[in-house]
Protein backbone atom coordinates (compact mmCIF):
# COMPACT_ATOMS: atom_id res chain seq x y z
CA UNK A 1 0.00 0.00 0.00
CA UNK A 2 0.99 3.69 -0.56
CA UNK A 3 1.21 6.13 2.24
CA UNK A 4 -0.33 9.64 0.98
CA UNK A 5 -0.18 12.91 2.52
CA UNK A 6 -3.53 14.71 3.24
CA UNK A 7 -4.34 17.52 5.72
CA UNK A 8 -6.56 18.09 8.23
CA UNK A 9 -9.57 19.77 6.88
CA UNK A 10 -11.74 20.02 10.35
CA UNK A 11 -11.23 19.06 13.68
CA UNK A 12 -14.31 19.54 16.25
CA UNK A 13 -14.43 17.87 19.99
CA UNK A 14 -17.57 15.82 19.10
CA UNK A 15 -17.49 14.09 23.29
CA UNK A 16 -15.56 15.08 26.38
CA UNK A 17 -12.72 12.65 25.38
CA UNK A 18 -13.52 12.35 21.22
CA UNK A 19 -12.46 14.50 18.55
CA UNK A 20 -13.81 13.87 14.99
CA UNK A 21 -11.69 14.86 12.25
CA UNK A 22 -12.69 15.53 8.46
CA UNK A 23 -9.76 14.50 6.49
CA UNK A 24 -9.03 16.42 3.03
CA UNK A 25 -7.43 13.76 0.38
CA UNK A 26 -6.36 16.47 -1.61
CA UNK A 27 -7.62 14.80 -4.85
CA UNK A 28 -5.90 11.72 -4.74
CA UNK A 29 -7.21 8.46 -5.16
CA UNK A 30 -8.23 6.75 -2.06
CA UNK A 31 -10.73 3.31 -1.78
CA UNK A 32 -11.71 1.56 1.14
CA UNK A 33 -14.58 -0.32 2.39
CA UNK A 34 -17.48 0.65 4.76
CA UNK A 35 -16.03 -0.49 8.28
CA UNK A 36 -12.27 -0.53 7.49
CA UNK A 37 -9.31 1.20 9.11
CA UNK A 38 -6.44 3.09 7.93
CA UNK A 39 -2.54 3.29 9.68
CA UNK A 40 -2.43 7.36 10.13
CA UNK A 41 1.15 8.39 10.45
CA UNK A 42 2.08 12.29 12.32
CA UNK A 43 5.45 13.86 12.46
CA UNK A 44 6.58 14.62 15.64
CA UNK A 45 9.54 16.65 17.08
CA UNK A 46 11.08 15.60 14.05
CA UNK A 47 10.31 11.52 14.22
CA UNK A 48 7.26 9.70 12.74
CA UNK A 49 4.85 7.74 14.31
CA UNK A 50 1.64 5.68 13.20
CA UNK A 51 -1.49 4.89 14.50
CA UNK A 52 -4.68 2.77 13.51
CA UNK A 53 -7.84 4.23 13.06
CA UNK A 54 -11.31 2.80 11.87
CA UNK A 55 -13.44 4.54 9.31
CA UNK A 56 -16.12 6.81 10.31
CA UNK A 57 -16.85 7.92 6.72
CA UNK A 58 -18.95 5.90 3.91
CA UNK A 59 -16.59 5.45 1.24
CA UNK A 60 -19.16 7.05 -2.08
CA UNK A 61 -18.23 9.97 0.63
CA UNK A 62 -15.29 10.95 -2.40
CA UNK A 63 -12.66 13.33 -1.42
CA UNK A 64 -12.73 13.48 2.40
CA UNK A 65 -12.75 10.30 4.71
CA UNK A 66 -13.34 10.93 8.60
CA UNK A 67 -11.64 9.72 11.57
CA UNK A 68 -13.16 9.48 15.16
CA UNK A 69 -10.26 9.55 17.71
CA UNK A 70 -10.30 8.94 21.61
CA UNK A 71 -7.63 10.19 23.79
CA UNK A 72 -5.14 7.87 24.64
CA UNK A 73 -1.40 7.68 25.02
CA UNK A 74 -0.64 7.23 21.72
CA UNK A 75 1.94 9.68 20.62
CA UNK A 76 -0.36 10.60 17.67
CA UNK A 77 -3.74 10.91 19.26
CA UNK A 78 -1.91 12.91 22.04
CA UNK A 79 -0.94 15.24 19.16
CA UNK A 80 -4.32 15.31 17.52
CA UNK A 81 -5.66 15.86 20.98
CA UNK A 82 -3.57 18.57 22.16
CA UNK A 83 -1.89 20.24 19.14
CA UNK A 84 -3.16 19.67 15.54
CA UNK A 85 -5.29 22.05 14.17
CA UNK A 86 -7.29 22.69 10.43
CA UNK A 87 -4.40 22.37 7.56
CA UNK A 88 -2.09 20.50 9.78
CA UNK A 89 -0.68 17.73 7.37
CA UNK A 90 -1.23 13.80 8.09
CA UNK A 91 -0.14 10.87 6.31
CA UNK A 92 -2.35 7.51 5.89
CA UNK A 93 -2.40 4.35 4.69
CA UNK A 94 -5.24 1.76 3.99
CA UNK A 95 -8.12 0.94 4.13
CA UNK A 96 -7.66 -2.26 5.79
CA UNK A 97 -9.36 -4.92 7.55
CA UNK A 98 -11.09 -8.29 6.35
CA UNK A 99 -13.94 -6.52 8.23
CA UNK A 100 -16.25 -4.38 6.31
CA UNK A 101 -19.94 -4.00 4.76
CA UNK A 102 -20.38 -3.77 0.73
CA UNK A 103 -23.56 -3.82 -1.24
CA UNK A 104 -25.15 -7.64 -1.34
CA UNK A 105 -23.76 -9.00 1.31
CA UNK A 106 -26.60 -8.84 3.69
CA UNK A 107 -30.54 -7.38 3.50
CA UNK A 108 -30.73 -7.01 6.85
CA UNK A 109 -27.31 -5.71 9.42
CA UNK A 110 -27.25 -5.26 12.95
CA UNK A 111 -24.39 -3.31 14.74
CA UNK A 112 -23.49 -3.44 18.36
CA UNK A 113 -20.45 -0.66 19.29
CA UNK A 114 -19.77 0.39 22.70
CA UNK A 115 -17.47 3.53 22.70
CA UNK A 116 -15.23 4.90 20.21
CA UNK A 117 -16.38 1.01 18.87
CA UNK A 118 -19.35 2.80 17.18
CA UNK A 119 -17.02 4.67 14.44
CA UNK A 120 -16.45 1.50 11.99
CA UNK A 121 -19.89 0.48 12.60
CA UNK A 122 -20.99 4.02 11.41
CA UNK A 123 -19.27 4.24 8.19
CA UNK A 124 -21.62 0.95 7.56
CA UNK A 125 -24.42 2.43 8.91
CA UNK A 126 -24.03 5.68 6.53
CA UNK A 127 -23.11 3.69 3.08
CA UNK A 128 -26.30 1.09 4.08
CA UNK A 129 -28.70 4.25 4.72
CA UNK A 130 -27.33 6.44 1.67
CA UNK A 131 -26.84 3.78 -0.80
CA UNK A 132 -28.65 0.96 -0.43
CA UNK A 133 -32.38 -0.52 0.48
CA UNK A 134 -31.20 -2.72 3.55
CA UNK A 135 -32.43 -2.37 6.66
CA UNK A 136 -30.22 -1.36 9.91
CA UNK A 137 -30.19 -2.09 13.74
CA UNK A 138 -27.61 -0.05 15.78
CA UNK A 139 -26.87 -1.02 19.49
CA UNK A 140 -24.81 1.77 20.85
CA UNK A 141 -23.28 1.97 24.61
CA UNK A 142 -21.04 4.53 26.05
CA UNK A 143 -20.29 5.46 29.86
CA UNK A 144 -22.64 8.38 29.48
CA UNK A 145 -24.86 10.75 27.45
CA UNK A 146 -22.33 12.89 26.62
CA UNK A 147 -19.51 10.21 25.43
CA UNK A 148 -22.54 8.66 22.95
CA UNK A 149 -20.55 9.78 20.04
CA UNK A 150 -22.75 10.90 16.61
CA UNK A 151 -25.92 10.55 18.88
CA UNK A 152 -27.46 13.36 17.16
CA UNK A 153 -27.37 12.08 13.41
CA UNK A 154 -28.31 8.79 14.40
CA UNK A 155 -31.35 9.98 16.28
CA UNK A 156 -31.56 11.87 13.29
CA UNK A 157 -31.00 8.85 10.59
CA UNK A 158 -33.48 6.81 12.29
CA UNK A 159 -36.45 9.17 13.03
CA UNK A 160 -38.95 8.56 10.37
CA UNK A 161 -36.55 6.08 8.57
CA UNK A 162 -38.03 2.35 8.81
CA UNK A 163 -34.86 1.08 7.35
CA UNK A 164 -33.06 2.71 9.93
CA UNK A 165 -33.48 1.61 14.12
CA UNK A 166 -31.07 2.95 16.78
CA UNK A 167 -30.99 1.91 20.39
CA UNK A 168 -28.47 3.92 22.68
CA UNK A 169 -27.61 2.90 26.57
CA UNK A 170 -25.48 4.42 28.78
CA UNK A 171 -23.49 2.19 31.52
CA UNK A 172 -23.26 4.76 34.18
CA UNK A 173 -26.34 7.08 35.77
CA UNK A 174 -30.16 6.82 35.15
CA UNK A 175 -32.02 6.38 31.86
CA UNK A 176 -31.93 9.93 30.29
CA UNK A 177 -34.51 11.10 27.55
CA UNK A 178 -35.09 7.81 25.84
CA UNK A 179 -31.53 6.35 26.52
CA UNK A 180 -31.79 3.39 28.31
CA UNK A 181 -29.36 2.43 31.11
CA UNK A 182 -26.91 -0.64 30.49
CA UNK A 183 -24.86 -2.23 28.44
CA UNK A 184 -25.32 -4.31 25.27
CA UNK A 185 -25.96 -8.20 25.48
CA UNK A 186 -28.10 -11.04 24.53
CA UNK A 187 -31.30 -9.41 26.24
CA UNK A 188 -30.71 -6.42 24.18
CA UNK A 189 -31.20 -8.35 21.17
CA UNK A 190 -34.29 -10.12 22.40
CA UNK A 191 -36.12 -6.91 23.31
CA UNK A 192 -35.93 -4.75 20.02
CA UNK A 193 -36.66 -8.14 18.05
CA UNK A 194 -33.31 -8.62 16.06
CA UNK A 195 -33.74 -11.34 13.53
CA UNK A 196 -31.17 -13.76 13.85
CA UNK A 197 -30.95 -14.75 10.42
CA UNK A 198 -29.21 -10.88 10.03
CA UNK A 199 -25.65 -9.96 9.44
CA UNK A 200 -23.82 -8.90 13.15
CA UNK A 201 -21.14 -6.70 13.14
CA UNK A 202 -19.66 -6.24 17.15
CA UNK A 203 -17.17 -3.79 17.96
CA UNK A 204 -16.04 -2.48 21.70
CA UNK A 205 -13.80 -3.42 24.31
CA UNK A 206 -13.51 -5.99 27.06
CA UNK A 207 -15.64 -8.82 27.26
CA UNK A 208 -18.84 -7.22 24.98
CA UNK A 209 -17.50 -8.99 21.85
CA UNK A 210 -17.18 -12.78 23.68
CA UNK A 211 -20.49 -12.04 25.22
CA UNK A 212 -22.24 -11.42 22.35
CA UNK A 213 -20.90 -13.52 20.31
CA UNK A 214 -21.39 -16.44 22.64
CA UNK A 215 -25.08 -15.57 22.49
CA UNK A 216 -25.45 -15.35 19.00
CA UNK A 217 -23.90 -18.90 18.49
CA UNK A 218 -26.50 -20.01 20.91
CA UNK A 219 -29.42 -18.25 19.16
CA UNK A 220 -27.90 -20.22 15.86
CA UNK A 221 -26.49 -17.60 14.19
CA UNK A 222 -23.71 -19.13 12.00
CA UNK A 223 -20.23 -17.57 13.11
CA UNK A 224 -19.69 -16.19 9.27
CA UNK A 225 -22.62 -14.34 9.46
CA UNK A 226 -20.88 -12.70 12.94
CA UNK A 227 -18.00 -10.23 12.09
CA UNK A 228 -16.07 -8.63 15.00
CA UNK A 229 -12.45 -7.99 14.62
CA UNK A 230 -9.83 -8.06 17.95
CA UNK A 231 -7.77 -4.84 18.49
CA UNK A 232 -4.02 -5.94 20.22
Amino acid sequence: MTIITVKIAEIRQETPTVKVLKIDLQGQEFNYKAGQWIDCYADIDGERFVVGYSLASSPPAKGYIELAVKTSDNPVTCYVHKKAKAGDLLYIEGGQGSVFYDSGMGDKVVLAGAGIGVAPLMGILRFIDERTTVSVQMFHSASSLEELIYYDELMERSVGNERVSYYPTISKGDSVGGVDHGRISGESFERYGVDYGSLFYLSGPGEMIPDLKKFLVGMGVALDRIRYEVWW
